[in-house]
């Protein structure tokens, strides 16, 4: 599958401003259990018409992904887009199938197809943050998912990856208020994010300065004592 359309634009409030590394860090790995499956289950967000196989596909497409059977999703989905390419949500479900499949350019492409359809879904946008953020390009990562934050500020878990982001850019201050906001909606959810971020890169990155370690560090050991 050919590489990110990129003459899609960003929502208005999300603008996309250049093309940052192409190292994979595989962002999907840091989606706690519950807010995964909670990604899964998005169908009903989309204005799609279907008939009863579409629909049968779509869910079964669903399982498959949420099953983490990554290779027979994306070949469910292939069937699903080629039945009906001018649906947004065949086309999201096939991104979260790549996507789950580490498979980060298709799964990109796939949701920018989405958005052409659905622009300003933010579902989309989301899940195209979390492909951004894989593929390391972090300034687009940032713009998608402030998006989603200014049109679903109840969105938790694309506030707390927002701020996330904004750690990996080394700009604290951001980060600091999208991660408190992100722990006042639901502490839990924040708190499992950050940690197993913390663990799987902030704690390896020799990019991230000290001073944004402490940062990250001091919040999760108030978040421990208040528990």
């Amino acid at each position: 599958m050919s590489a990110w359309n990129s003459s899609v634009a960003f929502p208005e409030t999300a603008r996309a401003t250049g093309i940052f590394g192409a190292e994979t860090l595989g962002f999907c790995m840091l989606m706690s259990t519950n807010s995964a499956a909670n990604l899964i289950s998005l169908a009903g967000l989309f204005s799609h018409m279907t008939d009863e196989l579409e629909d049968q596909m779509i869910a079964k497409t669903e399982e498959l992904t949420e099953e983490k059977k990554g290779d027979e999703a994306v070949a469910e989905a292939t069937e699903l887009v080629e039945l009906d390419p001018k649906d947004a949500i065949v086309w999201f479900v096939k991104g979260k199938a790549h996507y789950i499949d580490n498979q980060f350019e298709d799964a990109l492409t796939c949701f920018s197809k989405a958005a052409e359809i659905e622009k300003e879904n933010p579902m989309i946008w989301h899940m195209m943050g979390y492909s951004l953020i894989s593929l390391n390009r972090l300034g687009e990562a940032e713009q998608a998912l402030a998006y989603v934050k200014a049109v679903a500020p109840e969105n938790t878990e694309a506030i707390c990856a927002l701020g996330i982001c904004q750690v990996m850019q080394n700009k604290p201050n951001e980060a600091k208020e999208n991660i408190n906001t992100a722990l006042s909606q639901n502490k839990k959810l924040a708190f499992d994010m950050l940690e197993h971020f913390h663990e799987k890169f902030f704690s390896l990155s020799k990019e991230t300065t000290a001073n944004t370690k402490a940062m990250i560090e001091r919040v999760m050991q108030t978040i421990k004592l208040t528990r």
